[in-house]
């Protein structure tokens, strides 16, 4: 069996020990699954994070820099690109920051392979007012955009120009998604997003506590 099917074989074996040997049933076997992978993660994802609010606050203090290089030089692409890098180096900044990528890029096999395993073991359980976790529910898909909507808006990257843009077509895009997948999966994107706005929220303590934002 290769690696990938062997992962979400494993999870789909997690999920139906939680919901059937522990009696939890697939609702709350959901949740716990969910927030066991989610906290295996959160030291990566909150190095990531901060590292990104580091990144964040060093480009909007170098901003009025980079706008006098591109008004110095509104011609010269090249000269903007050199003394733009200058800058960068000077700085302790990259263009593209490679650790955050290559931990994205991580992430995503785990993920994903979450949300198969899930896709896969839903079954026709019933959970709270939901009659079947493997068909959409109305009220799952609002909450699913809502605590979207809440993750995004507690974020320090979001700027007030950009905000409402930021804020709801993640959210709306969530909904529609949610309508078309089943309730399990709602639920699972339901759980994602508040402890992703905690992690958020504790995150931001720290940034302000060590003068970052």
């Amino acid at each position: 069996m290769d690696p990938w099917h062997a992962w979400t074989g494993l999870l789909r074996e997690l999920l139906e020990t939680l919901a059937v040997s522990w009696g939890l049933g697939t609702g709350l076997a959901i949740i716990l699954l969910t927030l066991a992978v989610r906290t295996a993660l959160a030291p990566l994802t909150w190095s990531l994070a901060y590292r990104a609010a580091v990144r964040q606050s060093k480009l909007a203090r170098l901003a009025p820099e980079l706008a006098a290089i591109r008004a110095r030089y509104p011609d010269n692409p090249r000269e903007q690109m050199r003394r733009t890098l200058e800058l960068y180096r000077r700085n302790g900044l990259t263009p593209a920051d490679g650790k955050s990528l290559a931990g994205g890029l991580v992430q995503m096999p785990v993920i994903f392979g979450l949300y198969r395993a899930l896709q896969s073991g839903m079954g026709t359980a019933a959970f709270l007012w939901v009659r079947n976790l493997a068909r959409p529910d109305l009220l799952l898909a609002i909450l699913a955009a809502l605590t979207t909507a809440a993750a995004m808006a507690v974020s320090p990257h979001v700027s007030g120009d950009m905000r409402l843009v930021i804020l709801l077509l993640p959210a709306i895009l969530c909904f529609v998604a949610a309508l078309h997948f089943s309730s399990g999966i709602a639920l699972y994107w339901i759980t994602s997003n508040v402890l992703g706005a905690a992690q958020t929220l504790a995150l931001r303590r720290v940034l302000r506590r060590n003068g970052i934002v």
